[in-house]
């Protein structure tokens, strides 16, 4: 199982994203983050395989949180 988490500060796009993502049967979103605070804080806690990070979050770029 892919775990995923998903960081865009629009709960609409996550939420799409999010329902293409459980269509998939090997995939799954263990989180999420609505800022680049929020997904700092919460990725050493659930290690996630893979981050789909948008890169114009609202307080740290998403650069930022890449780095």
């Amino acid at each position: 199982m892919i775990n995923i988490f998903l960081a865009d500060d629009h709960a609409m796009v996550r939420q799409g994203i999010r329902t293409l993502i459980e269509r998939e049967e090997d995939m799954q979103v263990t989180a999420e983050g609505g800022s680049g605070e929020e997904t700092l804080s919460k990725l050493p806690v659930v290690k996630p395989d893979l981050l789909l990070l948008d890169i114009h979050l609202p307080d740290i770029s998403g650069l930022e949180v890449l780095e």
